[in-house]
């Protein structure tokens, strides 16, 4: 693409809608870049112009002389739109911005300013860059170029094959909504309503039985598939979990008789056809592990389909998750897990060991994409040199220096790899991380209940030189858990959560602080006024939970 380069790409727009202070504004933007619309084509947008098919929507794009062309529209915009009509007074046949296009650009353009504040690479992002974000993602997704170029309205993309006919909405649905060369068969659109439902179900599930039961149902349900199983890996083997459309007994034979093939499913976390069973087997995946299989009961599947499935799969890995987690907050006893590890790729033995100092983690906060903020007190060895080796350090993204103790240091480091990432992947939580003359003791907690053979593995796997060094049974203390932090537990969001936890390790609280507000943006990645509103918003819900027992609410 010569016209113009795709400057925001994926990581870029999220900051830029993140910069959108206004519902209006981050419409626009998702228009642009998720729809495809010039400015003077959002002027002429009608509710109107909406059309359902099925699970998806069509959106006809309207031109000064009529129908210019016809497009796909994602669920959510659509959702958006019709909301930011109803809450403006818009009818479907009255134009959903009263403003001119120019007004729009100029719109897109202070989006960017705010944006560029804390990203300026974004300063000059405009609504032409929004279009080309939008065929970039599209072409980055697999969708044939002529596919991008009749929804964006272009002639051709250049670099690409020209233009080669007009698709229907078979083929858009195939390119977009991922149907495959099967178009839109129920088979599909039930498939695809199944995992867009899951994700309510991994949020108001108590248990992972009843996540597991659910989606049993709801594909064994689901035209074109006569059954559904769900089989956890523990240690060497599997344990079925849930049924339906079999009998149990049924299930748990076709688990014994096909143990090879699963195995292979959990290993390579490749959704497998078994052809002697009858059935797909879909890897459940939990962080970068493969939990369990989900098996369903087919044994025709398209590429499409895979991907549905590996979907599913993942969505059921997220949610078993979750629900580990939140056990784990509410259990009065808990398993508590001891690891001795020397291994020098490990971020803080790697510390210790090369300037032989000692390292303590004196406060952790999981961020988004797989990292986690650690908050290292380092004794034995100056900033300077402790810096130089974190920045070099393979598994270190950024680390910055919070207080100089002239020998030892309080250091902020964001790891994107560790040993205490791939506990925390797997439902523990953090409880000490100490490290001396190159040996790190890291202990943990895992619900009472919890199968640790599975997590000492991944553990090993990562870091080969580590020992677990102990296992024990513990009561939590009741009023640690079940007194003032189960009343935030399930009032605070989890970005309100990790915005608190780091303001308050990275010494934001403290006089003179240890951190600014704009250092601890940064470092979140989120702009300054977002960081306020989540913490603003955060310290009210303590402070209640502190001084009321009454329920914790957001603040107007």
């Amino acid at each position: 693409m010569t016209e113009s380069p795709d400057v925001l790409g994926r990581r870029g727009y999220r900051r830029l809608r993140r910069a959108a202070d206004t519902h209006r504004a981050d419409l626009v933007v998702r228009l642009g870049a998720e729809v495809g619309l010039r400015p003077a084509e959002m002027c002429r947008l009608r509710t109107g112009d909406i059309e359902p098919d099925g699970d998806a929507y069509f959106l006809a794009v309207r031109a000064d002389d009529g129908i210019a062309r016809e497009t796909y529209l994602p669920a959510d915009v659509e959702h958006d739109v019709r909301k930011y009509a109803r809450s403006n007074g818009r009818d479907a046949e009255e134009p959903l911005f009263d403003v001119s296009p120019r007004r729009l650009q100029m719109l897109v353009g202070e989006v960017a300013t705010r944006a560029a504040e804390d990203h300026p690479e974004l300063a000059d992002v405009s609504s032409r860059d929004l279009r080309w974000r939008f065929a970039a993602a599209l072409l980055d997704d697999g969708v044939p170029p002529h596919v991008v170029c009749a929804l964006g309205g272009w002639e051709r993309l250049d670099r690409l094959q020209p233009l080669v006919s007009e698709p229907d909405r078979t083929d858009v649905l195939a390119a977009v909504g991922g149907t495959g060369e099967g178009g839109t068969s129920p088979t599909l659109r039930r498939l695809a309503a199944v995992l867009a439902d899951i994700g309510e179900t991994v949020v108001g599930a108590g248990t992972g039985t009843e996540i597991e039961q659910t989606v049993c149902d709801r594909v064994a349900e689901t035209e074109g598939f006569a059954f559904a199983w769900v089989a956890e890996r523990t240690g060497d083997g599997f344990t079925r979990q849930a049924t339906a459309g079999t009998e149990p007994e049924t299930a748990t034979a076709q688990l014994q008789r096909h143990e090879t093939p699963l195995t292979a499913v959990v290993d390579d976390g490749t959704v497998r056809v078994v052809e002697d069973g009858g059935f797909v087997a879909v890897p459940i995946v939990r962080g970068d592990t493969v939990a369990g299989v989900l098996a369903v009961g087919t044994d025709a599947v398209d590429d499409a389909t895979r991907d549905l499935l590996a979907a599913l799969g993942a969505q059921i890995g997220h949610g078993l998750a979750a629900v580990q987690r939140k056990r784990l907050l509410l259990a009065d006893t808990v398993t508590e897990l001891t690891f001795e590890c020397t291994d020098s790729h490990a971020v803080t033995v790697g510390l210790s060991t090369a300037l032989g100092c000692t390292v303590e983690l004196s406060g952790l906060v999981p961020v988004g994409g797989g990292s986690l903020l650690y908050y290292l007190t380092v004794e034995g060895a100056s900033a300077g040199p402790v810096l130089s080796h974190l920045t070099d350090a393979t598994d270190v993204s950024d680390a910055r220096l919070i207080e100089d103790y002239g020998e030892g240091a309080l250091l902020e480091v964001v790891v994107t790899d560790a040993p205490a990432l791939a506990l925390i992947e797997r439902g523990g939580r953090v409880q000490e991380l100490t490290v001396a003359d190159g040996t790190a003791t890291l202990v943990t907690e895992l619900p009472g209940d919890t199968d640790v053979r599975p997590v000492v593995d991944a553990v090993v796997a990562a870091y080969p030189e580590t020992t677990l060094a102990a296992k024990r049974e513990t009561d939590r203390p009741v009023e640690s858990e079940t007194g003032f932090r189960d009343r935030l537990s399930d009032r605070l969001t989890d970005r309100q959560e990790t915005v608190l936890r780091a303001a308050f390790h990275s010494g934001y609280f403290e006089w003179p602080r240890g951190s600014t507000a704009e250092e601890l943006a940064d470092s979140l990645d989120v702009s300054s006024p977002t960081l306020h509103n989540h913490l603003r918003r955060a310290q009210q819900k303590v402070l209640t939970a502190f001084f009321t027992d009454g329920p914790v609410e957001d603040s107007p």
